[in-house]
């Protein structure tokens, strides 16, 4: 069920994601004030992002793949699969929220809109860029339904 969760909640990260991004565009090319819309949408993704954090945690704690890889990770550095789910996506997404939650504290510090919209698409960028490098394009993609 957690998986099912994690797996499914990606599309609205990744829609949030694609929204908040969308709106700091618009702020930098329309001269928008970035507390209309701007502030909020990446509030929005920020706070998914921390949810789909919690949710990949307890995944970790309890999944299939990785409890037995903790056991003997020699042999799990071996197997690519297995090293993708306990090595290189839990970095890329850790990365992606620190990213993202790092964007959320200095696009609100900008000392005007522009600044600030262009520091949230910017760092939304980047967060989007290791969440689509990330995540597990080899699985279904909505599994369990």
């Amino acid at each position: 069920m957690i998986l099912a969760l994690h797996n499914s909640l990606r599309w609205l990260v990744l829609l949030f994601a694609v929204v908040a991004l969308l709106r700091a565009f618009k702020g930098i090319n329309g001269g928008v004030d970035y507390a209309t819309g701007a502030k909020r949408a990446l509030s929005i993704f920020v706070i998914s992002v921390h949810l789909q954090l919690i949710l990949g945690i307890v995944l970790f704690g309890v999944s299939s793949i990785t409890r037995p890889a903790m056991a003997d990770m020699g042999a799990a550095m071996r197997d690519p699969a297995v090293r993708y789910f306990v090595v290189e996506h839990p970095t890329l997404m850790l990365l992606a929220v620190i990213v993202a939650t790092v964007t959320g504290v200095i696009a609100r510090r900008g000392p005007d809109d522009t600044v600030r919209h262009r520091r949230a698409a910017i760092g939304i960028a980047l967060a989007l860029g290791l969440m689509l490098a990330g995540i597990p394009w080899q699985r279904p993609l909505l599994p369990h339904f």
